[in-house]
């Protein structure tokens, strides 16, 4: 399975304000980018607390559908299961949505598809990618929040970064494109650069992660 993420973000590595509320960073130009990397992906991968902001469909503009090869998978990744569950994203054709969560957290009668795992803490990356290709996920786009990107970051599971620089400055406790506990020195994950683009003031970059070596 190829996994290939994107991130709109600020020039201090932010992906939203203090406020934590839904925003999009970019602008017309980074929507159409990202439209056309849906268009690809078998699968649109969320986690929680993106999908509670803004929980609805993640699908390509109307424009790039035809390029779609099957009817996506929209994943939601969420160790609580503590999500909205809006008849307009579980009743959306044009989908299908899919919640990944610990097996405690599955109350019965759940209205969509779930992958329950059967221990505590969060779901390991691994685990996560194994359903999916189950499931006929060849190529998964991951759009989640900093904490779970940081999670596919460290289990070396991100084959291709997209990132769009925004000409913005959000600073304070804002959350960043990587969160969670971060890595020592050693274990810093590298990225080369295979393609690099500017539109306006914004500056779209594509990286490839490169295991073990250096960039």
């Amino acid at each position: 399975m190829k996994v290939v993420s994107n991130t709109a973000v600020s020039l201090d590595g932010r992906i939203n304000t203090r406020e934590r509320r839904f925003t999009f960073f970019g602008s017309a130009r980074d929507h159409a980018r990202m439209s056309r990397l849906r268009a690809e992906a078998d699968a649109v991968l969320v986690g929680g607390a993106t999908f509670r902001n803004w929980p609805h469909p993640a699908l390509p503009d109307e424009v790039d559908r035809p390029r779609l090869k099957t009817r996506p998978w929209n994943v939601v990744v969420s160790r609580s299961l503590d999500v909205p569950l809006a008849p307009s994203f579980l009743a959306e054709p044009a989908i299908r949505p899919l919640f990944v969560t610990r097996a405690a957290a599955v109350e019965p009668g759940f209205p969509a598809a779930v992958e329950a795992w059967a221990g505590d803490g969060d779901v390991p990356v691994g685990w996560i990618l194994e359903r999916l290709a189950a499931r006929g996920v060849e190529r998964l786009l991951v759009e989640a929040g900093g904490d779970l990107l940081f999670q596919f970051l460290a289990a070396d599971a991100i084959d291709e970064m997209h990132v769009t620089l925004c000409p913005m400055v959000v600073g304070g406790a804002a959350p960043t494109l990587a969160d969670g506990a971060g890595f020592d020195r050693d274990d810093v994950r590298r990225l080369r650069l295979i393609a690099s683009e500017v539109e306006g003031d914004e500056v779209f970059l594509h990286y490839r992660n490169v295991r073990g070596g250096t960039a």
